[in-house]
């Protein structure tokens, strides 16, 4: 049980508790604190910074809420109607001048925005000052332990070498065959994943020119395009160790079908390779001195790309969390303040990417790498791409 933890977390912010409801088991917090309990009434949990916890539940539900694996941590508070809910409710609450909810100001991060409006203004009502539980939800969610870390270090290495034999392969198909195609590149790189015993949720990106100007085009058997000399080529592609609790690798490479790569697509991805570094810099100097928010690595990205004039086609967060999840998405920090303003720690222990892209209208360019945050030290641990791949030469 993680209360100790929370209430700690708690005493350090200043908060007097921290307060979530449920019903039917839809909050993935209360079921982490919880278990799976056969629950069919609301529920509100109250962690308080230093006194037992306590449920506020109906009494047909405290049944199954009896057990030694809740009564150890939680008090029970039953109600039988609603107004009884509601007083126990001003009862408890009243006495704690701020609490932390799982909100987000103007609801933009939806993994935290897990409480309905109607629970949060009525405790409003009792003159309660609400803070977000952005922060404690990612220090439970998101943190990855050292068993974890080691599993993404091994993704990523094993993204990197299959990486360089898919750019081979298309090589190998335009000598040989005059033309590759992006679903047999696709389909190349998902079975070279499964041979080295990893998981994906989706398929990679393989995208030529103006197929990679859209950031999640992906080849289908019904829509495909070939790709021959001449072509620049984005390959977009995450996966991870199969054992429980591992973490992705998610990274993006640019080639190009030459032996040389021309002028205008090095100059672009000069660009956004400036932009990913320019993110690397920055967090290498900040973090060991202080708390950073994560939308501030994405002004940094989105300055440098602004200023070289393709502000417009950097349409994405500069980054997103990747974290133990069934997605390359995970539950922490977004490197973002464009899709939304995330003004989450990038805390300890953290693993996010960093994936600057131009999507003008003649081609699409990408760079992707993943950091992680250890001993206040940004770790590159997805390699870093310094130039084109000419992948004929």
């Amino acid at each position: 049980m993680e209360i100790k933890e929370i209430q700690k977390y708690l005493q350090e912010q200043k908060a007097s508790a921290w307060v979530m409801s449920d019903y039917e088991n839809h909050n993935p917090f209360m079921v982490r604190l919880l278990g799976e309990k056969m629950l069919t009434r609301k529920i509100i949990m109250v962690i308080p910074s230093k006194e037992k916890p306590f449920l506020i539940c109906h009494q047909i539900d405290t049944v199954f809420l009896r057990d030694e694996s809740v009564s150890r941590f939680f008090d029970l508070k039953p109600y039988a109607t609603w107004q009884e809910m509601l007083q126990i409710e001003k009862e408890s609450l009243q006495v704690m001048p701020v609490v932390l909810m799982n909100y987000s100001e103007n609801g933009l991060l939806p993994r935290v925005s897990l409480e309905d409006y109607g629970t949060i203004s009525y405790i409003k009502s009792l003159g309660i000052q609400i803070e977000s539980s952005a922060d404690l939800l990612q220090s439970l969610s998101a943190v990855l332990t050292k068993e974890q870390f080691e599993s993404q270090k091994d993704a990523c290495n094993k993204a990197l070498k299959i990486k360089d034999e898919a750019f081979q392969k298309i090589a190998k198909d335009l000598r040989e065959k005059g033309h590759s195609d992006e679903l047999d590149i696709q389909l190349f790189i998902g079975k070279r994943f499964e041979e080295e015993g990893m998981v994906y949720d989706e398929l990679p990106i393989v995208a030529i020119g103006e197929n990679a100007s859209d950031p999640h085009y992906g080849p289908t058997p019904a829509a495909h395009s070939r790709i021959h000399e001449g072509d620049l080529v984005l390959i977009d592609m995450w996966a991870k160790n199969k054992e429980p609790g591992s973490v992705y690798a998610d990274i993006t490479w640019m080639g190009y079908c030459g032996s040389s790569v021309p002028e205008i697509y090095q100059k672009r991805f000069s660009i956004v390779k400036q932009a990913r570094d320019g993110v690397i810099s920055f967090l290498k100097e900040e973090l060991p001195h202080r708390k950073v928010q994560a939308y501030e690595a994405d002004d940094v990205a989105r300055k440098i790309i602004t200023d070289a004039g393709f502000g417009p086609y950097f349409i994405h967060r500069v980054g997103h969390s990747i974290s133990d999840d069934i997605s390359p998405h995970g539950s922490g920090a977004n490197l973002d303040n464009y899709e939304s303003h995330d003004f989450r720690e990038l805390m300890e222990g953290t693993s996010f990417s960093d994936e600057p892209g131009i999507y003008a209208p003649d081609f699409g360019i990408r760079t992707e790498t993943d950091l992680h945050i250890q001993n206040r030290q940004l770790c590159v641990v997805g390699g870093l791409q310094e130039k084109i791949i000419p992948i004929l030469k």
